[in-house]
């Protein structure tokens, strides 16, 4: 079976199982390693300490000098038992057993080689080493006379086969335990890789890897920039699209904080308000963008946050051609509602004979068209805006409303810095604004005067600001919300599902070009909006 066809529970059982098993071989092997030493250590000190107390024995010094009796072989045998070791050998100068356990072997040499240094420099020692009864572990101490010569060795033992078996019991323990810990780490091995499971939603490791691989690569086609944050705000992808729109170096920013690669961003906001954005003005890096922005919900917990985008440049030209088509669908819709009026009429008077009126009436609408389009054409340089305003006009005169251009009004052409685009979203938006206000007032007064259906714009560029301004005679702001509230996404006056747009992308704009938007309301009727976009990039 391959191991990749295993469960990622069942890898990880049998990875921690094995992993703790040989962790506890090896110290199962390093304790009884332990023991052994430990245990051999102890009885060669015994057997040292019993050695040297014989060695001073007067009894066993007289031994040596006039010979060993009956008596003594079996005194020294009945110590050996007593004191549990395997021998006590008494031996001369020569290593000539005198005393032993087996009475053959008494007359012959001592075995295992290791009497030299008590024999030749007189030394007490402990030694391993092979003799007549097999390896043992040994205390030798040398023999002196009165006059402090060497006369011959004393070697107490312990054999080694004999603390095995001491050890064994020891060493079964361990294994017991061994076996105790593996079943409890197997345990533990099936709850912890059960729980990380389904941290990663129940997904094998090569299926997160395959996604990982296909999710980078799909990441990376996109001519969309795509970037995410956790739920600390710090920026954990990032793919090529973004780096190229934005300027940045992808190995520079991830797991560091938004706040510090992209100071312009909000994108934090969306952790708090869980909210998805669709087709937000943007402007970060001095790249003018347009953005979605969703929240990454997991079990109902806002974990972090994406935001796709594309440079608004991209989709200039196709804007501008739409906003010029709808400005020129609009004005043809509301020209042709008028005209079919003006049509109707003119054909009234024919069939009533009355002609010279015919004529005058068409002359005077030829001429209030001429003299609007060059009115615009001299006093607008921007074709965008000029195109704007004729269609805002004839959307005004539809609504029974009157838009009226001051004469003074004056607009060269922009500088590099400001995108005509923006001044037709800001300047729309606020006509739109009159426009509703207007409304509202007249639906409360279905009478209203004829100078309060009249909306006012100015436009300006005498100065180091272009200076574009709206003032109607409807219903005014609201006494019930301040103006910081009104520029916020989402909050209106009217329905907030399908309003509370437009004065959040004017003051949006007005910030961006490090202007201002001023709205207040004038003495009597209605309010005034006023935006100061400065020609120059402020330093």
């Amino acid at each position: 079976m391959k191991w990749s066809r295993i469960s990622f529970r069942k890898r990880m059982l049998i990875i921690m199982t094995l992993s703790g098993l040989i962790e506890l071989l090896l110290l199962v092997a390093a304790g009884f390693v332990y023991i052994k030493y430990a245990q051999e250590d102890e009885m060669g000190h015994k057997a040292l300490g019993v050695a040297s107390f014989l060695a001073k024995s007067p009894y066993v010094i007289e031994m040596i000098e006039h010979g060993v009796t009956g008596e003594s072989q079996q005194r020294y045998r009945n110590l050996t038992t007593l004191i549990g070791a395997a021998f006590i050998v008494i031996g001369d100068h020569e290593g000539i057993r005198l005393v032993h356990p087996l009475d053959e072997r008494i007359g012959k040499p001592m075995k295992g080689g290791d009497n030299d240094r008590a024999l030749v420099n007189g030394e007490a020692y402990i030694s391993i080493a092979k003799g007549s009864l097999g390896y043992s572990v040994r205390g030798k101490s040398a023999v002196f006379n009165e006059q402090g010569e060497i006369i011959g060795v004393v070697s107490v033992g312990y054999l080694i086969d004999r603390l095995q078996d001491r050890i064994e019991p020891f060493l079964a323990y361990l294994i017991a335990m061994a076996l105790l810990v593996v079943a409890a780490n197997a345990l533990v091995s099936s709850y912890a890789s059960r729980k990380f499971q389904r941290a990663i939603l129940g997904f094998e490791p090569e299926e997160i890897g395959r996604l990982y691989v296909e999710l980078d690569v799909t990441l990376e086609t996109l001519k969309e920039g795509i970037i995410t944050i956790d739920d600390k705000g710090k920026l954990r992808s990032i793919n090529k699209s973004a780096c190229q729109i934005l300027g940045l170096v992808k190995a520079n920013c991830i797991d560091k904080p938004l706040s510090e690669i992209l100071p312009d961003s909000d994108l934090q906001s969306v952790l708090q308000t869980a909210r998805t954005d669709h087709d937000i003005n943007l402007y970060l890096n001095k790249k003018r963008l347009i953005a979605n922005r969703s929240p990454i919900i997991v079990e109902g917990k806002v974990v972090g946050a994406v935001s796709s985008f594309r440079l608004r440049d991209d989709l200039t030209e196709l804007t501008e051609q739409l906003a010029k088509t709808k400005e020129y669908a609009e004005m043809l819709r509301s020209q042709t509602h008028e005209h079919r009026n003006k049509l109707n009429t003119i054909s009234g008077m024919v069939q009533m004979g009355e002609l010279e009126a015919v004529q005058y009436l068409i002359g005077q609408e030829t001429a209030h068209y001429q003299a609007l389009i060059e009115f615009l054409r001299e006093t607008i340089k921007e074709p965008l805006i000029a195109g704007m305003l004729l269609g805002k006009t004839e959307r005004a005169r539809e609504l029974g409303l009157s838009l009226v251009v001051e004469e003074g009004a004056r607009l060269e052409p922009l500088p590099s810095r400001i995108n005509p685009e923006d001044l037709v979203t800001i300047l729309g938006n606020l006509i739109d604004n009159a426009f509703d206000a207007t409304r509202d007032a007249l639906t409360k007064e279905p009478l209203l005067a004829p100078h309060r259906r009249t909306i006012e714009v100015s436009i300006s560029d005498f100065g180091n600001e272009v200076i574009l301004e709206v003032i109607d005679q409807g219903c005014g702001l609201p006494d019930d919300m301040s103006a910081e509230s009104l520029v916020r996404r989402g909050v209106s006056s009217k329905d907030s599902d399908t309003r509370g747009v437009g004065l959040y992308l004017i003051n949006e704009l007005a910030i961006r070009y490090h202007g201002e938007l001023e709205m207040v309301n004038n003495k009597e009727h209605g309010a005034r909006m006023t935006v100061y976009l400065p020609k120059e990039e402020l330093r």
